[in-house]
């Protein structure tokens, strides 16, 4: 399937707007309130809202009784559902695609960070990219992945997604093939398990560099690696120059750089490193990673490290991030991989030399 094909395909959105079946969404939260506004928007009736047999409960939200999947069932038969959290847990994968199997599932692609929602229209004035994207991709692996998530987002059908996931340790360890002469910079780093975990599959390292701007993940992150000598901490966002950003702190995966948040150090890695080299940068940084990458153009120019960049926290990073760096010119090869996760959660960009 190519661009030309996804193009035709319908779209999440109109099947919902468009089924004769009752629409309930599974899942209460942030994701759960982002659709109910679509749905008004764009004029989609909500039948109900279900929750896991665990997190029933005798609840509201949003209006709504919260139900169980059985009682959904006892009352309308097989609606269309419409999928509102994300996980990478694999018995709640197996359900929401056991789910799948007997009704009608849609997951609508709803962004990380941003208000802006992926859309055909979207995709469309991104054709010639998407193109010349799939020229630059560097196995036939990244090529499906970037086909698969793409016509997940344009349909919210899952069954696209499961053909391409592929296990991340295992990516990094081929891809990437972290090893003990590495120095690492680790921008976004939460709590500390990312740099850990290149920590024990590249069996050592020269150097770390920690950036992680959320206070409650910085002192987590401090005290998990607080016996590691070599390792600087950064506590402030990584950004395309130094100075002070909105930002919102939620102690959690989800703290972002936000305008209405509160104001906090950004720096950028070429400004710590300051012309040191730096051999493997990861780039996890809710949204910011085309500013993080700019911020790295000296240092990437300089010493062409490894890089490992998330690519799903808005809408068309998939496409956007990987062009961003092969305009670059620095005779990267690319590599998509989508990691198993609902919605495509997770989808990483590696590029090396």
């Amino acid at each position: 399937m190519d661009i030309d094909q996804i193009l035709t395909l319908d779209g999440s959105w109109d099947k919902l707007k468009n089924t004769d079946k009752p629409v309930c969404i599974y899942g209460t939260g942030n994701a759960c309130e982002k659709i109910l506004e679509e749905f008004r928007h764009r004029g989609i009736t909500c039948s109900a809202i279900f929750a896991s047999e665990g997190f029933v409960r005798d609840r509201e939200f949003a209006g709504f009784h919260v139900m169980s999947y059985s009682e959904v069932i006892d009352e309308f038969g097989d609606p269309l559902i419409c999928c509102a959290f994300g996980s990478e847990l694999p018995d709640v994968m197996n359900y929401i695609k056991g789910l799948s199997q007997k009704h009608e599932l849609v997951f609508p692609d709803l962004p990380v960070a941003g208000s802006e929602l992926f859309s055909v229209q979207g995709l469309f004035e991104r054709y010639d990219r998407v193109k010349e994207l799939y020229g630059m991709l560097s196995d036939d692996l990244s090529k499906k992945v970037l086909n698969g998530v793409l016509s997940f987002k344009v349909t919210g059908d899952i069954s696209f997604l499961t053909p391409v996931f592929s296990d991340p340790v295992n990516d990094l360890l081929s891809i990437v093939k972290p090893n003990k002469c590495d120095s690492y910079a680790d921008l976004g780093a939460y709590n500390g398990d990312t740099a850990q975990r290149f920590i024990q599959l590249s069996g050592g390292y020269e150097h770390i560099y920690v950036f992680e701007p959320d206070k409650k993940s910085f002192r987590k992150c401090l005290e998990r690696m607080k016996r590691l000598d070599n390792i600087t901490f950064i506590n402030s966002a990584a950004w395309n120059s130094d100075g002070n950003i909105g930002f919102s702190q939620t102690a959690s995966r989800q703290s972002m750089i936000s305008e209405s948040g509160e104001m906090i150090s950004a720096r950028s890695l070429d400004s710590v490193l300051n012309g040191r080299g730096c051999s493997v940068i990861k780039y996890d940084v809710e949204g910011a990673e085309y500013e993080a990458i700019l911020g790295s153009e000296q240092t990437i120019r300089s010493f062409v490290p490894r890089l490992a960049v998330s690519v799903y926290h808005r809408p068309y990073d998939i496409i956007d991030l990987p062009v961003l760096i092969s305009q670059l010119d620095m005779g990267y090869r690319l590599y998509l991989r989508q990691a198993p996760y609902f919605p495509a959660w997770d989808t990483m960009l590696y590029a090396v030399k």
